[in-house]
C-alpha cells in the first residue's frame, strides 16, 4: 500500500481539529463565564424589572393630567416627592440589609414596588396618587442597596463585571419602559399600568427559589489586623471620609446627566433640529449611557477603579464640549462619548464604595445609589433658571465644569486612602 504524505496530514488535521462550530460555541461560553459567574445575572433581572415598573410615569401623565386635572406645578411635586422617598431613605434600607437578610428585602421590594406602581393607572385623585408614588418609591429604595451587595458576591476581579452586569439591567429596564407601557396605554388606557404587577409578582418568585440557600458569608468583611485604638479610629474615619468623596463625585455626574437629559431634546429643538431628531439624540443618548454601564467594571476590574473613573469625568467634559459646537452627525458622535463616559462609572463607583466600607456593603451602596443622586433634580432646576434668564444654551454651558467638582473630589479620595496606608504603616 503508498503511503500518501497529503492524505496523512489531512486525515490528521480532520481528526485533531474539533468542527469549527464546536470550536466557536466553546469560545462564547469561555467569553460569557465571567459575565454569568456569581448572583450578578440574577440580580440585573430584578433589577431590570424593577426599574420597567418605575419610568414609564412621564408618558401616563399624558392621560392622568385630563382624568385628574393636573397642573405641571402638581407634576413636578410629585416628581420632586418621589425622587426624595426614593433616595434619601436609601442609607435606611442599607443599614437594615447590612443587618438583616438581604434576599429577603430584594424580593418583598420588587412586590411591593411592583404592585404599587401597577395602581398608578386607578387613582381617584391628585392625593391618592402623590401617596402611591411616595410609598412605591420606598420599594426602589429598599430595593438597590442589598441588590448591589448581593450583585458584589464574586471574586474581587470580577465585582467590576458583575456590577456592569447589575447596571446595565436597570438601565435597559428604564430605557425600554415607557415604550413598552405606552404601546399598552395607547391600546387598553391607563387601566394597562397594572401589566407590571404579574411582571414583578413573577420575577419574585423566581428570585426567591434561586437565592434560597445562598451563601451570605462574602457580605461579611473579613476582621481587620489588630491596630491600636487611636490608629483604628483614624482608619474608620478616613474610609468614611473616602466613601462621602465618592458619594460626591456620584453626585456630580448625576447633576450633569439628568440636566443633560431634561434639555437636550429641547435644545435641539430650539437649533433647528426636527422633533424626530430631537427624540432620536435621547434615545442615542440613554443607549450609549447603557452601554458605557455594560462595560466600564469590567475595564476597572482590568485597569483600576480610579483611572476609569478620572477618564470617564474628563472625557464628559471633552464630549459636552464638542456637543456644544458640533452640528449633524458629528454631534450625535459627540452625545454618544458623553453618554458612554457617564455609563462607565456607574458600576465603578458603587464597587469603589462597597470596597472602601467593606464593613457594611449595603449602606455603601445606598449611599452612592441613594444620596449620590440627590443633586440630579438640583442640576435640573439650576440648569432651567439659568435658561430662564438668558438662554437654554447658556444654561447647558454651565455644566462643562461639573465634572471638575468629580476630578477634585477623587484628588480628596487619593489623599485620604494614603493617609489611611500610612496609618497601617
Amino acid at each position: 500500500m503508498t503511503y500518501n504524505p497529503a492524505g496523512a496530514m489531512i486525515s490528521g488535521s480532520m481528526q485533531e481539529n474539533p468542527p469549527l462550530s464546536h470550536s466557536l460555541r466553546g469560545r462564547m461560553a469561555t467569553g460569557l463565564e465571567p459575565w454569568l459567574a456569581g448572583h450578578a445575572p440574577l440580580m440585573s433581572l430584578a433589577h431590570l424589572i424593577l426599574e420597567a415598573g418605575f419610568n414609564f410615569l412621564p408618558v401616563t401623565y399624558v392621560l392622568l393630567i385630563p382624568k385628574l386635572g393636573l397642573t405641571y406645578g402638581q407634576i413636578g411635586t410629585l416628581v420632586l416627592a418621589a425622587s426624595l422617598a426614593g433616595t434619601i431613605t436609601q442609607p435606611l434600607f442599607g443599614w437594615l440589609s447590612d443587618r438583616g437578610d438581604p434576599r429577603h428585602i430584594v424580593i418583598a421590594s420588587l412586590v411591593w414596588g411592583g404592585v404599587l406602581m401597577g395602581l398608578v393607572g386607578f387613582m381617584p385623585s391628585y392625593g391618592a396618587l402623590g401617596v402611591l408614588l411616595v410609598l412605591a418609591a420606598l420599594g426602589s429604595a429598599a430595593f438597590h442597596p442589598p441588590a448591589a451587595a448581593l450583585s458584589s458576591m464574586t471574586e474581587a476581579r470580577n465585582r467590576g463585571r458583575a456590577m456592569s452586569l447589575f447596571s446595565v439591567g436597570g438601565n435597559l429596564g428604564a430605557a425600554l419602559s415607557p415604550a413598552l407601557v405606552g404601546l399598552a396605554l395607547g391600546a387598553v388606557g391607563l387601566a394597562s399600568t397594572a401589566v407590571v404587577i404579574p411582571l414583578s409578582l413573577i420575577t419574585a418568585v423566581l428570585l426567591a427559589r434561586q437565592v434560597r440557600g445562598m451563601d451570605l458569608s462574602l457580605l461579611k468583611a473579613q476582621p481587620a489586623a489588630s491596630a491600636a485604638p487611636e490608629a483604628a479610629a483614624a482608619l474608620r474615619t478616613g474610609s468614611f471620609l473616602a466613601l462621602l468623596a465618592i458619594v460626591i463625585v456620584v453626585g456630580a455626574r448625576s447633576y450633569f446627566q439628568l440636566a443633560l437629559m431634561t434639555y437636550l431634546p429641547e435644545w435641539l429643538r430650539a437649533d433647528g433640529q426636527s422633533l424626530a431628531m430631537a427624540g432620536a439624540a435621547l434615545a442615542i443618548f440613554m443607549i450609549s449611557v447603557s452601554a458605557g454601564s455594560l462595560f466600564g467594571g469590567s475595564l476597572s476590574d482590568r485597569f483600576g477603579r480610579l483611572p476609569v473613573i478620572a477618564l470617564s469625568l474628563i472625557w464628559m467634559m471633552v464630549g459636552h464640549w464638542l456637543m456644544m459646537r458640533l452640528t449633524g452627525v458629528p454631534q450625535m458622535a459627540a452625545v454618544v462619548l458623553v453618554g458612554v463616559m457617564i455609563g462607565a462609572s456607574f458600576p465603578v463607583t458603587i464597587v469603589l464604595a462597597q470596597e472602601s466600607w467593606p464593613q457594611s456593603v449595603s449602606f455603601a451602596s445606598a449611599m452612592v445609589m441613594g444620596l449620590g443622586w440627590l443633586p440630579a433634580g438640583i442640576g435640573a432646576w439650576v440648569v432651567g433658571a439659568i435658561a430662564d434668564q438668558s438662554t437654554l444654551d447658556t444654561g447647558l454651558q454651565s455644566l462643562a465644569f461639573v465634572p471638575v467638582v468629580g476630578l477634585a473630589a477623587l484628588a480628596v479620595f487619593l489623599l485620604v486612602r494614603a493617609r489611611s496606608s500610612r496609618i497601617r504603616g
